[in-house]
């Protein structure tokens, strides 16, 4: 009897009831958000596409094409290489806020980081991966 009774109020007073049954509310709330947001914009959305809609896009590909068609991986290349050396230079802006603030480690650390930044981007400018032809 005392068993049941301290497994009670250890099921009244648990942590899943008072912690985690908010996060499951919510979490249940949005998949019925989604669901409702989701269907609502396939219902109510016009499937009326235009001849500017199926153009080829700025990059020059067709709309719809063959899955099997060629990719020029130039594209690709040219996104990761934007992307790496964009997440490399915000790194320099923390460094330049704070430069006055910085002990000679720090320092240094930095201006090799910037050493390679630029070898890395002399590397990619000397075989030419960003060139088109």
């Amino acid at each position: 009897m005392k068993n049941e009774i301290d497994f009670m109020l250890l099921l009244n007073n648990s942590l899943l009831k008072t912690e985690y049954l908010i996060l499951l509310i919510f979490l249940f709330f949005s998949i019925f958000l989604t669901i409702i947001i989701i269907g609502a914009s396939y219902f109510l959305a016009k499937q009326n596409p235009e001849s500017e809609k199926l153009s080829a896009y700025e990059c020059g590909f067709e709309a719809h094409e063959d899955t099997r068609h060629t990719f020029d991986i130039k594209f690709c290349v040219i996104a990761i290489l934007f992307l790496l050396f964009d997440l490399e230079i915000m790194f320099l802006v923390p460094w330049c806020v704070c430069i006055s603030k910085l002990d000679l480690l720090a320092y240094w650390s930095m201006i090799d980081f910037v050493i390679e930044l630029s070898v890395g981007f002399f590397y990619i400018w000397y075989v030419k991966a960003l060139d088109w032809n």
